[in-house]
């Protein structure tokens, strides 16, 4: 039996699709190459760059397969077709195909009809799609069924005149009502539609509605009529993006960690008709241009309708020769561009945020959550998913006004309602361990109010973790994992661990933590400007005579903020401090003069 390292070494100089494989024969990762002989073996020279990922792969791969083929392009195709066929676990693979609908319309028909397709054949009829997302397919159809006398019924045989005919939607074809010919100029308009030609439509049957007026055949001239009308009104729903009617996709990506989205916008005459996000939840850190380009081979590997221009946001692998491959399929030049300025670059910004939003949404949805929660619970070795996390905070400025916050996560999300603010009221100066004790303190004497966490996050290091493990151990507080996170180098300490943690690059237990230590810094932060705000408040309110103790409070209780205050007019003045007008209008004009 041959080796794998004899295979690698006596591979051929030649283009071709290479597939490896682990000790099962599984296929692990298939590649496509220039030269086999020089692609192949980089996959096994040592580098630092490499991810987990690509070295797990590495350490799987048992053997190895080749398919020569004339070209790099042939390679390509061939790559992306085995990789939609075989689904390995290694590249970037697209959901199945049936969750992107097709319209079929089979020209070879006589009376051709429209009809929705979940895969595509290779039986000679035209496809069009995948739509994205699938609504815009049914609404597609609803306007070709409604505005086009099409044939609705899957066979002509043993068929009589149904209601369709009745209701002018159907020509009878079945009762030999309409000739091919004619017929023929049915389906001629119906393809406009499918290709996205809409609007050329609209003109071609508002010059037919006229002369058919002119002719007086107004019956004719009243379903031009009513087919103008259902097309102007889907025209006018769609989101026009150029004047120019331009036919575009345009593709944004986002990154976090190892998750990636794809956003596609779907612009045909110049209109936004569809749009899609694509989700993955292994993309390699530093392998951003080799992930849009396979995701790109296999996008456009099942259309059949291919726009003039893909917008990218950053150049690809191989994006010489997809754009010779796609050009090849549409039978006219298409282009891959990065655009730099401009409407494009506009249209590049808006899919990056679409896919960015899209992504966050992810990582914040249960199914998200869940996920953060069990890595977070195999992480730190716990017993148990930990499902309410509680996290503290200390703000103050040299000790003045400090304040502490406790926020709590539970199932992975914000339990705002169980927020605590708390007044630091036993430490003198800028001694942030004991606030955090004083708080920590308060918090467990009042266990009744609130279930004890399955985890205390900490903002800070090894001492204010320390901090809050003797208050535990104090008040014998045993069932709760206590952590603490350092915001500079983004480790966690653990009471178990002499050395800090580093939480692994990219994980969803990583961004759960971040997000909570945050909300914790800024709910805290948020309560400690409050009371400068009203600190401030009150010294000034202390320095206009004929205000008293009764009226300041008064004030501070019904403006709250120094810029409410400044903005209130001397009839609220007078009216919520139930002071004279003079003594009013005194107020009003201090206060309107005062620059902090």
């Amino acid at each position: 039996m041959v080796s794998l390292s004899e295979k690698i070494r006596n591979l051929p100089d030649h283009p071709g699709v290479y597939l490896f494989k682990d000790a099962k024969g599984k296929v692990l990762y298939i590649g496509k190459a220039l030269s086999l002989r020089k692609r192949v073996p980089s996959h096994f020279r040592d580098s630092p760059s490499y991810s987990e990922r690509i070295a797990a792969l590495i350490s799987q791969i048992a053997d190895l397969d080749f398919i020569l083929t004339d070209s790099e392009l042939e390679a390509l195709i061939l790559e992306s077709n085995l990789i939609k066929e075989r689904r390995p676990k290694y590249n970037v693979v697209l959901r199945d195909d049936k969750h992107y609908p097709f319209l079929k319309l089979d020209p070879k028909e006589p009376f051709p009809r429209v009809s929705v397709a979940r895969r595509i054949k290779d039986d000679g009829a035209l496809y069009y799609g995948p739509y994205v997302p699938a609504g815009t397919m049914w609404d597609t159809l609803f306007l070709i069924n409604k505005a086009f006398p099409l044939r609705k019924c899957k066979s002509l045989k043993g068929r009589k005149l149904c209601l369709d005919y009745h209701l002018g939607r159907c020509l009878g074809p079945c009762e030999g009502l309409v000739s091919p010919e004619e017929y023929g100029e049915v389906v001629k308009r119906v393809r406009l539609i499918l290709e996205g030609r809409d609007r050329e439509l609209v003109k071609l049957l508002e010059r037919q509605m006229r002369e058919t007026a002119e002719r007086l055949e107004f019956e004719r001239a009243a379903q031009l009529r009513d087919q103008v009308q259902a097309l102007k009104q889907t025209i006018e729903g769609q989101k026009i993006i150029s004047a120019k009617g331009e036919d575009q996709d345009v593709l944004g990506f986002a990154q976090k960690g190892k998750e990636g989205c794809v956003q596609l916008f779907v612009i045909r005459g110049g209109r936004l008709i569809g749009r899609e996000s694509f989700a993955f939840e292994e993309v390699a850190e530093k392998g951003k241009a080799a992930f849009l380009s396979s995701f790109i081979k296999q996008l456009y590997l099942a259309k059949t309708s291919l726009p003039k221009e893909v917008l990218i946001p950053f150049p690809v692998e191989d994006q010489g020769l997809i754009e010779e491959w796609l050009s090849a399929r549409a039978g006219r030049k298409v282009s891959l561009t990065v655009p730099q300025r401009g409407k494009r670059a506009e249209l590049v910004e808006m899919a990056m945020h679409n896919a960015e939003e899209m992504l966050n949404q992810s990582l914040r949805s249960s199914e998200g959550r869940e996920r953060a929660l069990q890595e977070l619970r195999e992480f730190l070795g716990m017993s148990r998913l930990p499902r309410r996390i509680e996290a503290y905070d200390i703000s103050n400025i040299s000790g003045n006004l400090a304040v502490g916050s406790l926020v709590v996560f539970a199932d992975g999300a914000p339990k705002r309602s169980d927020y605590r603010r708390y007044r630091i009221k036993t430490v003198l100066g800028a001694d942030d361990y004991a606030m955090l004790r004083e708080v920590l303190g308060r918090r467990f004497r009042r266990q009744e109010e609130m279930p004890l966490p399955d985890i205390i996050l900490i903002d800070g290091g090894r001492g204010q973790l320390n901090a809050a493990l003797k208050v535990a151990q104090d008040l014998h507080i045993s069932r709760v994992t206590m952590i603490s996170l350092a915001k500079e180098d983004e480790e966690v300490f653990h009471p178990s661990q002499i050395r800090p943690l580093p939480i692994p690059a990219g994980s969803r237990a990583k961004h759960l933590l971040q997000q909570i230590r945050d909300e914790s810094h800024r709910f805290a932060l948020a309560y400690h400007r409050k009371l400068r705000g009203r600190s401030q408040l009150h010294s000034i309110l202390d320095e206009i005579p004929g205000i008293g103790e009764r009226r300041r409070r008064i004030l501070l209780t019904h403006f709250g903020s120094l810029e409410r205050l400044q903005e209130a007019s001397v009839e609220d003045l007078r009216r919520v401090g139930r002071i004279p007008a003079p003594l009013a209008q005194a107020v009003h004009d201090y206060l309107r003069a005062y620059s902090p």
